[in-house]
């Protein structure tokens, strides 16, 4: 069944609000690239501004050291002459910042008499001189002339901006004031980046490229050991409770590999008492089953003792050997729902009492079915009386079709009922018993297992009947 278009385009777009972990490392890498890309140029336009003029205050009083006092006063214009000669260096550094700071003009203020005065060189190089009438202007600079330098700066944060300086230069402070003023522009971000849009891009291109690489290598390294936590996670979420995660790391990853492996551990334990309580009344429900007959008293032990000898030789695992046994000792427990009268009857069963035989393998797997992780024994339980010649019950599997813990448990079982007393007959002699195992291999066994069963050292030393 497909989506419909409204909900499939409803999970690409909450998809791509919800990226991959490579992704999300790119965009914040990228991100933060831009953000360190922003603080250098706000750092290098507010340190350019610092440093031109602190170099421009002390060349200025460097140069100031070598002129006279009548300079100072009364050769206004080749003062400022003097100043862009002697301030050369100061020029070239504003040019040489000029990504972030606009070229360099030097002024001239005086007060003489009482009014100020403004000199500067114009357009065509000649310099100039003129009274200044605006007031504003006026207190500024009466406010500058007390200090040693003033400056209009403010806070920098990428937008196009004017600094004006003024430094106090005046040979006294009692009838003469000179300043010498000079404005730091500072570019704005959108400006550079108008003006340098093949660099701006040729940036951002190989931010991109770089941050993406990035993204990827760290979510690898990041995301590689979380997913085989996940996946392990998983393996004991399945049952597999004796799963462990291997880590050598000392960092969080490895604190959380540790704590599963803790968590997994107690799961273990907690699922081991639990499965042993219920094996333990499952065991004793088969005790009381088979003691309901003075004729089946200990055959389910019986039972798992040949059974489990059989698997020993087709070399089960653990986990199959666990299953093995479990199985065998409850593949009677649906007789429960058994009469005694049926179980203990001295002839021949009529086909209704059969009947109701036929059903004990399938009222046992039901009974089991209700346990949680015990689907791996109901096969033996379900099928232990189906037939190799698929003449058996419940399904009336054949040979293979029929597992391999049903096909072990039927051998066991017949062994045992055969070698021990019924209301009906006498147990058989082993010679009798091996007879009749030979006869019906490849009908009622497997014959394998037929070879391996009578081989074992458990069935020679075993002595038929009470």
């Amino acid at each position: 069944m497909t989506d419909s278009p409204i909900k499939s385009a409803l999970k690409d777009f909450f998809f791509f609000w919800k990226p991959s972990l490579a992704r999300r490392l790119t965009l914040s890498f990228t991100i933060f690239g831009l953000v360190i890309g922003y603080a250098v140029l706000i750092y290098l336009a507010v340190s350019s501004t610092n440093t031109l003029i602190r170099q421009a205050s002390v060349s200025v009083e460097e140069y100031l050291t070598y002129m006279s006092r009548e300079d100072l006063r009364e050769n206004q214009g080749e003062l400022l002459k003097f100043i862009d000669q002697k301030m050369t260096n100061i020029v070239h550094m504003a040019k040489a910042m000029q990504v972030v700071l606009l070229p360099v003009q030097f002024e001239l203020y005086f007060k003489k008499d009482g009014q100020w005065q403004h000199t500067f060189t114009d357009e065509q190089g000649i310099v100039t001189s003129e009274i200044i009438s605006n007031p504003g202007l006026a207190g500024l600079l009466e406010v500058a002339k007390s200090r040693k330098m003033t400056t209009s700066s403010k806070f920098f944060y990428g937008r196009h901006d004017k600094v004006n300086v003024k430094i106090n230069i005046s040979p006294d402070k009692n009838n003469y004031t000179q300043l010498l003023a000079f404005d730091i522009y500072r570019v704005g971000i959108l400006k550079i980046l108008r003006e340098n849009i093949y660099k701006a891009f040729f940036f951002f291109v190989l931010l991109l490229v770089i941050c993406h690489m990035m993204g990827h290598i760290f979510s690898y390294l990041l995301a590689r050991p979380i997913e085989q936590l996940s996946r392990e996670a998983e393996a004991i979420a399945s049952g597999q409770y004796e799963r462990r995660f291997t880590s050598n790391r000392q960092d969080e990853i490895g604190k959380l590999a540790d704590a599963l492996n803790i968590m997994a551990s107690r799961i273990l334990d907690s699922t081991k008492e639990r499965e042993n309580i219920f094996i333990g009344i499952l065991i004793a429900l088969t005790r009381a089953i088979d003691a309901k007959s003075p004729w089946t008293a200990g055959h389910s032990e019986r039972v798992t003792k040949f059974a489990e000898a059989i698997g020993r030789s087709l070399h089960f695992n653990e986990d199959e050997m666990r299953a093995l046994t479990i199985s065998a000792i409850l593949h009677d427990i649906g007789k429960i729902a058994v009469p005694e009268q049926i179980l203990d009857k001295p002839g021949r069963l009529t086909d209704e009492e059969f009947d109701v035989i036929k059903k004990h393998p399938q009222t046992g797997a039901d009974i089991i079915a209700s346990i949680p992780s015990y689907e791996s024994i109901l096969t033996g339980i379900v099928h232990h009386h189906e037939r190799w010649d698929g003449k058996g019950y419940p399904r009336g599997l054949s040979e293979k079709d029929i597992p391999l813990i049903a096909r072990i448990i039927c051998i066991a079982d017949v062994y045992d009922a055969l070698t021990e007393d019924r209301p009906y007959r006498k147990a058989w002699s082993r010679e009798q018993v091996r007879q009749f195992f030979e006869e019906n291999r490849g009908k009622m066994f497997d014959s394998d297992l037929v070879d391996i069963f009578l081989k074992l050292p458990e069935i020679g030393t075993f002595e038929p009947g009470p």
